[in-house]
């Protein structure tokens, strides 16, 4: 029988696209420490920001901003400015494998949709762990 990724969902923290930077950071922590933050509108995804996404935005360590100017843009610029608009979607009962699949070809993090709802998502973390409880068996 071929597994599903159903095994693999984790809750994503969602914000909305007029949400701050600083506040898919905040919500990302309170996820513990998941690897994106889905942007949802309208109860609808529409986007996708990564924590490779957030970093990038970040003021570079050269910077001569200080650390309260740095809070301070971060507060300032909305998630959607950053998003990824492209977001690979599967389906609860996608095998592993297909996942996978999508996730080398650099489609990843992969958000999971029952119908218009967003039920989870998987990333590579996920799927590596599978990977080698499966090879281990």
């Amino acid at each position: 029988m071929t597994r599903d990724v159903r095994s693999l969902l984790r809750p994503v923290p969602a914000v909305e696209p007029t949400a701050t930077l600083e506040d898919a950071e905040a919500a990302l922590r309170s996820s513990g420490g998941g690897e994106a933050v889905a942007v949802v509108h309208h109860d609808r995804l529409v986007g996708l920001v990564t924590a490779d996404d957030l970093a990038a935005a970040r003021p570079s360590a050269a910077t001569t901003l200080s650390i309260g100017e740095v809070r301070g843009a971060l507060a300032r610029i909305p998630v959607e400015s950053i998003m990824r608009r492209d977001v690979a979607t599967i389906v609860p009962d996608t095998p592993i494998a297909e996942a996978a699949r999508l996730m080398r070809d650099g489609r990843g993090p992969l958000a999971v949709l029952a119908g218009d709802d967003l039920v989870g998502l998987v990333g590579a973390a996920e799927l590596l762990s599978e990977v080698e409880r499966e090879e281990s068996r």
